[in-house]
């Protein structure tokens, strides 16, 4: 019930999703005390991107979903991004204080199994019946 079909493609995923953010971020770098809402913006337009994309990515392996798999992909791809955050963050690549990171940088990532459970949910394989057609009346 709770299956993720190619383990190895979710963790891919979750750390492309990670890298999709840091590059963005890096490129964004100059622009983030100066334009602070456009910034954020971009940003939060390209991990919702980044996650669509592989999220399809996902699905060209597995042939389809549900809802359920697509909600345990987005927590594990968000799961893996605060993770390899924290690592940069005890690194010391963050200036920010742990509660601020998580109120202001980990609470976007909710956004991943917001789009991960749609998508999948959504473009798994239904079964289309014909609609029957009206029989002609007799007598």
């Amino acid at each position: 019930m709770f299956e993720v079909r190619s383990p190895k493609r979710a963790l891919l995923g979750g750390l492309g999703v990670w890298v999709g953010l840091v590059a963005i971020s890096l490129i964004l770098l100059p622009a983030e005390g100066k334009h602070e809402a456009l910034y954020e913006s971009i940003k939060l337009s390209t991990l919702v991107g980044v996650t669509i994309g592989l999220t399809i990515w996902y699905l060209r392996a597995v042939r389809g979903g549900s809802f359920v798999e697509g909600l345990v992909v987005g927590l594990l791809w968000a799961a893996v991004t605060i993770i390899l955050d924290l690592a940069l963050y005890f690194a010391g690549a963050f200036n920010i204080g742990l509660s601020e990171y998580f109120t202001d940088v980990a609470s976007s990532y909710l956004a991943i199994p917001i789009a991960t459970t749609l998508v999948i949910g959504f473009l798994q394989p239904r079964t289309v019946t014909a609609p029957e057609l009206p029989q002609p009346r007799r007598g």
